[in-house]
């Protein structure tokens, strides 16, 4: 498969890279689009010391499953590759796992043809939703999760409040 490699700070390579191997409980996804993100542009920089080149980036996508019984399903993930037995994930805190994984990050990502990721992260996306929206979905869900815990810390209702976005990224943006 082709694939976008970050092979040193300040340097990204367009090469062929061996197709994903899926392990056990993993899908495979023919992926459509991919956003970047502001942790993908730190690793490309060299300021990141988690993303270890060559690595394939990218961790906000949509993709269609190849394979399996949802064949030709639409579907986002969440990024965060967490085990779903530690104290953390049992009492449903997976963002706090021991064991947690990141796709673009501690596993090849999205700047690819094909990427594989556990089942378990999966997300349907409509059919008929524009590519570019459906690989946003884990920033905005990031923007909405802010919003939720602002919302619980009010004194007054949401509608009440005002707030300051600090940064233009597309988090602040979609906050």
């Amino acid at each position: 498969m082709k694939a976008l490699v970050y092979t040193a700070p300040g340097q990204l390579t367009f090469r062929d890279e061996p197709d994903p191997a899926p392990a056990d409980g993993d899908a495979l996804l023919r992926i459509e689009a991919v956003g970047i993100c502001g942790s993908d542009m730190h690793a490309y920089h060299g300021h990141d010391p988690r993303r270890n080149p060559p690595l394939i980036l990218g961790h906000e996508f949509v993709g269609t499953l190849v394979g399996g019984s949802r064949a030709g399903q639409r579907v986002t993930g969440n990024p965060l590759i967490h085990c779903g037995q530690c104290d953390f994930c049992v009492q449903g805190r997976n963002n706090l796992c021991r064991n947690r994984g990141m796709v673009g990050m501690t596993r090849p990502g999205a700047f690819a043809e094909f990427m594989a990721i556990p089942e378990r992260c999966l997300i349907s996306v409509p059919q008929d939703m524009p590519a570019a929206a459906a690989a946003l979905t884990e920033p905005a869900a990031t923007a909405l999760h802010g919003v939720a815990l602002a919302q619980r810390a009010l004194f007054r209702p949401l509608a009440e409040a005002r707030a300051l976005i600090v940064g233009g990224g597309a988090i602040g943006l979609l906050t």
